[in-house]
Formats: C-alpha cells, sequence, structure tokens
C-alpha cells in the first residue's frame, strides 16, 4: 500500500492475520469486543476490507459456512502478514506511551504466537520504559506546579492521571515477570496452543 494504514486498518489486519473471517464475523467481532474502539463507524468496515484488499495486504475466498451458506472470507496475504508484524514490532516511544495505550495494548494482544517471547518482552519493555517517564513527569509536574495551579479540580486530574498510569506501569511490570518466569516457557512458547 502507498499510504500508511490508519490504526483501524491495522488492528483489522491482525484479527485477520489470527484468523481469517467472513465480514459478517468482523462486524459481530466488533460490536462485541473492545476493538470496536477503533472503528469510527458500522460502516467503516467494508471500505477498509476493500481497501486492504486493493492494496495487496488481503485476499477473498469465496467458502461454504458449516450451515451451509456461501461466504466471502477475508485471508492476510504475504504482504499483509508482513505489514503486521512490521506493526506489532514497533516498540512504543516516549511521545505516544499514554496517548496511544489502548492501541499498545492490541498490540500487545496480536503478538501472541506472531513473534519469539523475547520480542514481545522487549516490546513491554518499552511500554514499561514509556509509562516510567510519562508517570515520573506527571509526578514532577504535580509537585512543582501543582500548588501554583488555580483551584484544586486540575491537580485532582493530575493525580487521577498519575494513578490511572501508574496502574498500567503496575500491570505492565506484573506481565513482564510472569512472561519472564521459569514457568512461562511453555505457555508462552509460539507452539502451544
Amino acid at each position: 500500500m502507498e499510504r500508511a494504514l490508519t490504526d483501524f486498518e491495522q488492528v483489522l489486519l491482525g484479527m485477520l492475520v489470527m484468523e481469517p473471517r467472513s465480514g459478517y464475523d468482523l462486524k459481530k467481532l466488533f460490536s462485541a469486543t473492545p476493538a470496536a474502539a477503533y472503528q469510527s463507524s458500522p460502516g467503516a468496515l467494508y471500505p477498509a476490507l476493500r481497501r486492504l484488499v486493493g492494496g495487496g495486504l488481503l485476499r477473498i475466498e469465496d467458502e461454504v459456512s458449516p450451515t451451509g451458506r456461501a461466504r466471502r472470507v477475508y485471508h492476510a496475504t504475504d504482504e499483509g502478514l508482513a505489514t503486521h508484524l512490521a506493526w506489532v514490532r514497533q516498540p512504543v516511544r516516549l511521545d505516544n506511551g499514554a496517548t496511544d495505550l489502548g492501541l499498545h495494548l492490541m498490540r500487545f494482544v496480536m503478538l501472541e504466537n506472531q513473534v519469539p517471547p523475547g520480542e514481545v518482552l522487549a516490546f513491554l519493555s518499552s511500554l514499561r520504559d514509556a509509562l516510567e517517564a510519562l508517570v515520573k513527569g506527571m509526578e514532577g509536574y504535580a509537585g512543582t506546579a501543582g500548588a501554583e495551579l488555580p483551584g484544586r479540580h486540575p491537580l485532582l486530574a493530575v493525580r487521577h492521571g498519575i494513578a490511572i498510569h501508574q496502574a498500567s506501569l503496575d500491570w505492565t511490570r506484573s506481565v513482564i515477570a510472569e512472561l519472564s518466569g521459569p514457568d512461562s516457557a511453555d505457555r508462552f512458547s509460539p507452539d502451544s496452543g
């Protein structure tokens, strides 16, 4: 593809790398999961699929469902898989650790069974580093500028941000520890189902 994919297109491509699906299956998935946050509108699905097919990232196969109905199923092409892997492998940058946190978590989900465990841990380490820098910066701001803010609400809002990002940081650290532990090898192997 000539242009950069939107977040929705990246998530959509990743879902199809994980498992080929029909448009109807995708509609159900987006309506029933947190992935819906990336779909700008219900009418965005089929145009995005057409763009991905047109860009050579997806191919369509006509299949018969278990109930005997004909359906079009979208599959990632080799180029689509390469594009997806390049996207999920990007480290988290310090400047987008918080703003794109949901997207980083989606990328984390899509890393499973796609890349070696060391790459997953490197991705999580980059997320941890970004969150640590963010929390430290917010705490510094609250400590120095907090007293100069007009009223109490701005400082209370900053404290909320610190708490939320600290919780994400704590989660990231615990996942790194869990996936680095000696008993994680069997559960974390690309060959395990």
